[in-house]
């Protein structure tokens, strides 16, 4: 199960409401789980997560500057070099143990902080649970737990739902689940990496669709969702700040297209916010499909259904 936050601020305007995500997120998997225990810095290298540095860790996440630009650094400088080249500037990343893939993570990266940013640049909060929690606690906790995650988070766009876990080992299995991908359009496929270049735009239609100013404002506001989406099972709730949830059902769906599980409300949505969908080339990055079958799969919404076929082993 995936949570993710685009946030279009640098990381001195969103610290506060980071940290409450981050609290949000330990207080969900419960005291003393012991669920998160490795952090892995800007390179790549773990270390284990203990309470010292669990503590300094949530001391530097939250204590950041509103007026140290990027542009500040002399161009020459080792700095500058190395923040240009990763292209972020906060790095938080939790999991589990590093040979244990428990299936739980907090992840965040911040937008470099330019005093005239690009409007495509974003910082990222993404969190992992994995399907056991669904099952364990059941979809309203689930949504609960995303409610919990936007606090006063300003995003631009948020999403929540059936989603893998982006590791190194799924990027290489992803050519041997094609099949089960286009049979069940439920399952969200997470961008390679962080999308931190993704502007106003909406990563995909998932279970809960989260959409903060101006997007909302852009789209038509809660008069134009509400009066475009009309499926039985879509809700349409008002958030503070200016946001709205758009809730596809009571849980997350897989969808079957051999059982003729199409999922209509997740295609009225798409339909709705084509416009602002991201482009095909931002996901056409993947071993083993051709651009066709990437094609077919990101406007898998928006395509005629397939039709329900018949199992020969049936009757």
């Amino acid at each position: 199960m995936g949570f993710e936050f685009f946030l279009p601020h640098d990381h001195g305007v969103i610290a506060a409401s980071v940290v409450r995500a981050l609290d949000a997120y330990q207080q969900a998997l419960g005291p003393g789980s012991g669920r998160l225990t490795t952090t892995w810095d800007a390179d790549g290298d773990p270390s284990p997560l203990t309470p010292a540095v669990w503590e300094e860790l949530r001391e530097r996440l939250g204590a950041a500057p509103t007026d140290d630009f990027l542009d500040d650094l002399p161009r020459d400088s080792l700095w500058f070099d190395v923040l240009t080249r990763r292209r972020f500037d906060a790095n938080v990343r939790l999991t589990g143990d590093e040979s244990d893939s428990s299936g739980y993570e907090f992840r965040y990266r911040s937008r470099l902080p330019w005093r005239n940013p690009s409007a495509r640049m974003l910082s990222v909060l993404s969190v992992q649970v994995p399907l056991r929690f669904l099952d364990e606690q059941g979809p309203a906790r689930l949504r609960e737990l995303a409610l919990d995650l936007a606090g006063s988070l300003p995003f631009s766009t948020a999403h929540a739902g059936l989603s893998f876990a982006p590791s190194r080992g799924f990027w290489k299995a992803l050519p041997l689940l094609k099949a089960d991908l286009f049979r069940h359009p439920g399952w969200a496929v997470p961008a390679e990496g962080m999308s931190l270049d993704m502007g106003l735009q909406v990563d995909g239609i998932h279970w809960l669709n989260f959409l903060g100013p101006p997007l909302l404002e852009t789209v038509g506001g809660l008069q134009a969702l509400r009066s475009h989406l009309s499926h039985p099972e879509t809700r349409v709730q008002e958030l503070t700040g200016g946001r709205a949830l758009i809730s596809l059902g009571p849980a997350p769906l897989a969808g079957d297209t051999k059982l003729g599980e199409t999922l209509p409300a997740y295609r009225e949505l798409a339909r709705f916010l084509e416009p602002w969908l991201l482009p095909l080339p931002h996901v056409n990055t993947w071993d083993g499909y051709t651009d066709e079958e990437a094609r077919l799969w990101w406007r898998r919404f928006l395509e005629a259904p397939p039709k329900k076929t018949s199992d020969p082993h049936d009757g």
